[in-house]
């Protein structure tokens, strides 16, 4: 909470740095993504891809 007795124009210290310590916290523990079918299809397609460039070099 804010303290009362700070001038306008003077910030609280501590609640700064419990700000940043908890946007640093935040960022330390990634959530898990799941694999989206945008990243499925690029990949499918870059296999795709070199299974056609072997065909074609073994041919």
């Amino acid at each position: 909470m804010a303290n009362q007795n700070l001038p306008e124009n003077e910030q609280d210290p501590g609640a700064n740095t419990q700000m940043f310590k908890a946007f640093v916290s935040e960022g330390a523990a990634p959530a898990e993504s799941k694999p989206n079918g945008r990243i499925l299809a690029v990949a499918a397609a870059a296999a795709l891809l070199v299974v056609v460039v072997v065909l074609i070099a073994v041919l």
